[in-house]
């Protein structure tokens, strides 16, 4: 069996829910292969899919957008394209860049079109993502079974995965026929073979819901949610189970409750076996899933051959290296960078959607001599992406060796979803060396060496830097304790950061002469003279020569106070 677009649909795919108090994970195994996770939480709940009347905060004429606050932590972005009014004026399609809208016509400027303190209803089209803000639409529309609801397009549309002419026709006649000719609708992928009852039951469900928005919309002051998404467990039936869905297995009793009801009232025959599961076991690891999902989390990833993947996601891009790792081939290089490169392409695939990341993507394959292998691993690539719903656009492979591709990005990927920055390197994915923190704690001693000057000092750090300081640069150190007149002590404490250390006076010293030009008198500049209250010389246990308000604790990045 085929898909539309020519690519091999699975006959036995399964969804399984593991819902739990606060979340809600969905796993989708397509011909036995984990192939993508869902996650829900009910404290940062996805607004993708939400109807808002929205209030406009700002209006930016230089980029022909527009900030509307919808009731978020930040103002979602509104391009020109993306909007229209309710008359359907305003109307682009295409989101970005100096782009003709449906009629043909260059679209209107934004300040003519929205002016700050406007409400005006739009959709979620993007989460949030990062420090970027949502991303909304003016083009609402909102699914249902087998149908969604196109509320200004009032026209019929069919999905472009259903081939057949006749079946197109049908379907397009009987919704037709019934829709209120005010609301456009278009026929899903799933609506094929649905009989015309069906397709006027979903028609009056969406109908009302429309009904809904528009009384909602009186009721509200901006800004406020008219519509908001379906729970991630039902959202699993409406979108994902389809005729090749073998069976949908859930582990809560309460959401095994809510979807029988929703199957029994919104899918029609055949519908997908929904099964409770009770064992003792949890649902994702009785069927291996739970160590699938730590292991593909991590940087690398390794392939049949030995080869392996390496994935580097950033703010900009996420590059995709190929290495042939321990796959040393058999016959001659060319055939050994063929096949990892072709094997190394299906698992990028797999991991783009596994991972769900979007957005620019580069990979960097292993480089081939001749230009019919670079075609035939461009072929295997395209084909492998049949299977992924998000829409792409791939380029061809370059003499480098590099594939240039997007993704739809509509929500957060599953690292930025399950993970968050590293508290010991601030997210910056490394550490200054124990080395380069020693000779930084030399610097600073020997900058501030007039202050320190006849007294002993202790220097207190990491283990690994004491380890250093009394090793490799312990002629350094001594050095340092000849221009001090006293020896340096060094402190090794466990549980400090490594980047970090305190330099502490053991005992008095001879007062040092200080000038603090804050306190001399403006019109004839001299040495301020001491207060009463300041101590001339400081006590064995103060930090030496430090200011009241100054920490005793300084980084390997920071300067040493003065």
């Amino acid at each position: 069996m085929t898909d539309s677009r020519g690519g091999k649909t699975a006959a036995n795919n399964e969804l399984l829910v593991n819902a739990s108090a606060g979340e809600i994970r969905v796993a989708i195994l397509e011909q036995g292969q984990f192939t993508e996770l869902y996650i829900e939480r009910e404290s940062d709940r996805s607004v993708t899919g939400t109807v808002v009347l929205g209030r406009v905060s700002r209006v930016l004429p230089g980029m022909q957008a527009a900030f509307v606050e919808i009731g978020l932590e930040k103002a979602a972005f509104l391009y020109v394209g993306d909007y229209l009014d309710e008359n359907g004026g305003g109307e682009a399609e295409e989101p970005r860049g100096r782009r003709r809208g449906r009629n043909g016509r260059q679209p209107p400027k934004i300040e003519t079109l929205l002016k700050a303190g406007q409400e005006i209803v739009v959709q979620v089209a993007k989460d949030p993502i990062g420090t970027k803000g949502a991303r909304i639409t003016s083009h609402i529309s909102i699914a249902g079974r087998h149908l969604v609801l196109t509320p200004w397009s009032q026209r019929v549309g069919v999905s472009r995965r259903i081939d057949s002419d006749r079946e197109r026709r049908r379907l397009r006649d009987a919704v037709s026929r019934c829709r209120p000719k005010d609301l456009g609708f278009i026929i899903r992928t799933a609506g094929q073979g649905t009989s015309n009852a069906d397709l006027e039951s979903d028609v009056r469900y969406l109908t009302q819901v429309w009904d809904d928005v528009q009384i909602r919309k009186g009721q509200v002051r901006a800004p406020a949610p008219l519509y908001t998404e379906l729970s991630l467990a039902l959202r699993v039936i409406r979108d994902f189970a389809n005729a090749q869905t073998k069976r949908i297995v859930v582990d809560d009793p309460e959401s095994f409750k809510a979807m029988q009801d929703f199957l029994s009232r919104f899918v029609a025959d055949p519908k997908p076996v929904l099964e409770r599961y009770d064992g003792d076991a949890p649902i994702f690891d009785h069927f291996g899933i739970e160590l699938q999902i730590d292991s593909n989390l991590g940087r690398k990833v390794w392939l049949k051959s030995g080869g392996y993947l390496i994935i580097d996601q950033s703010e900009a891009l996420t590059a995709i290296d190929v290495n042939t790792g321990r796959y040393v081939g058999r016959a001659n290089l060319e055939e050994t960078v063929l096949k990892t490169n072709l094997e190394a392409v299906t698992e990028v695939v797999h991991q783009l959607r596994f991972r769900n990341i979007g957005g620019l993507i580069i990979i960097d394959l292993i480089d081939m001599e001749t230009a019919d292998n670079r075609d035939k691993v461009y072929r295997a690539l395209r084909e492998a992406l049949r299977s992924d719903k998000s829409k792409t656009n791939i380029l061809k492979i370059s003499e480098l060796g590099l594939v240039e591709m997007t993704r739809k990005r509509t929500r957060e990927n599953l690292v930025q979803q399950l993970c968050e920055p590293c508290s010991y390197c601030e997210g910056r994915g490394y550490v200054l060396s124990a080395e380069s923190v020693a000779y930084k704690v030399l610097r600073e001693v020997r900058k501030d060496l007039r202050r320190f000057c006849g007294r002993r000092i202790a220097v207190t750090v990491h283990p690994q830097v004491a380890e250093i300081l009394l090793g490799p640069a312990r002629k350094a150190v001594a050095s340092l304790g000849d221009a001090l007149g006293r020896e340096i002590e060094v402190r090794a404490r466990p549980g400090q950061h490594q980047e970090q250390f305190e330099l502490t006076a053991l005992d008095t010293g001879p007062p040092v002469a200080l000038e603090f030009p804050w306190l001399q008198d403006w019109r004839k500049p001299e040495p301020a003279a001491k207060t009463a209250d300041e101590p001339a010389a400081k006590t064995a246990d103060e930090p030496a020569a430090k200011t009241a308000d100054e920490p005793a604790a300084k980084t390997a990045d920071e300067p040493a106070a003065k």
